[in-house]
């Protein structure tokens, strides 16, 4: 049937497409460890958040603190390079190293961080940190860590929470950047893959379409791919770029620059040469969905396949009568 059909069509399109995000998602991954942008965003999103546009002055205490610089190798230097930082903090580390750099400790004074772990507190605990706070000459902090220590009542651990908590409302901005960033880097690869590899959307679907063979064959291919765990770190380990390449040429579609469709660009065949654009733009938006999106849409419609085409399992019996 005609529906069943468009069905096997739109669940094989949808495999591609995940295909394709997988592959480019692998690419945008091996630019960040390069580029060691999720770092670069950290001490940028430390920058914004502790109020230190330089980073010679809380951000600098903090990195050089025990508690941050076991993190990574070598030196923070605000104005060098930041391929050695960590490219994640964890928010208990922020939080005591913070309480410490402002209430320093020693072997006879006790740290800004007393009692940061304990469920109760002595009274009158916090007034120290909070004095030292009130000395930090830099208002946007003290007034943000007032209203998390007046807020603590007398509990240094509710302290420690709340600083928590504002590290991570900042890094949710942070990831926030990171995420359009690799949006727009995976755009950019789709364009270029689509078009290094001619994977165009239009002829693609009329090629499943068409042939039924092909259309069975990667209906099978996905329906055993939704099957997987889900995208998780072992499960993409799997599917490698060259796991990946492979996987879209065992299907024969119309993927690649052929003899054909080089003849037809070089005798500037206007109306190819327009759908050709239209069918790479159109994969290249897919593919910015994300790998996630197509593998969760992927598992939606096998379900719907699974329901719509019982019949597949076992033949229909004729009737007795």
């Amino acid at each position: 049937m005609v529906g069943f059909e468009l069905l096997d069509v739109v669940i094989g399109m949808i495999f591609v497409y995940l295909l394709l995000s997988l592959l480019c998602s692998a690419m945008n991954e091996t630019i960040e460890h390069f580029a060691k942008n999720r770092a670069k965003d950290l001490e940028r999103g430390l920058r914004e958040l502790l109020n230190d546009s330089t980073g010679s002055g809380l951000v600098q205490k903090l990195y050089d603190h025990g508690l941050i610089s076991g993190l990574f190798k070598g030196q923070y230097d605000p104005s060098g390079s930041k391929v050695n930082l960590p490219s994640y903090i964890p928010a208990r580390n922020f939080a005591v190293a913070l309480m410490d750099i402002i209430l320093p400790g020693d072997a006879n004074v006790t740290s800004g961080a007393a009692g940061a772990t304990l469920n109760t507190s002595p009274a009158d605990a916090l007034q120290p940190l909070r004095s030292a706070v009130g000395s930090l000459r830099n208002n946007s902090v003290e007034r943000a860590l007032t209203a998390i220590i007046d807020s603590a009542g007398n509990n240094a651990t509710e302290v420690r929470n709340g600083i928590e908590a504002w590290f991570n409302s900042s890094m949710d901005r942070v990831s926030g950047w990171y995420k359009r960033r690799a949006q727009l880097i995976i755009l950019v690869l789709g364009v270029c893959v689509a078009i290094l590899m001619n994977v165009n959307s239009l002829s693609l679907a009329n090629d499943l379409w068409v042939h039924k063979a092909q259309r069975d064959a990667l209906v099978a291919s996905a329906q055993g791919y939704s099957q997987t765990s889900g995208l998780s770190t072992e499960s993409l380990e799997q599917y490698r770029l060259q796991t990946r390449i492979e996987e879209l040429s065992k299907y024969n579609l119309p993927v690649g620059w052929g003899s054909t469709n080089w003849d037809r660009v070089k005798k500037l065949d206007y109306l190819f040469i327009l759908q050709s654009i239209c069918g790479w733009l159109l994969t290249a938006f897919a593919v910015s969905l994300g790998a996630p999106f197509w593998f969760d849409l992927l598992n939606k419609f096998i379900v719907v396949r699974s329901t719509v085409k019982p019949r597949e399992k076992s033949a229909e019996e004729p009737s007795k009568d």
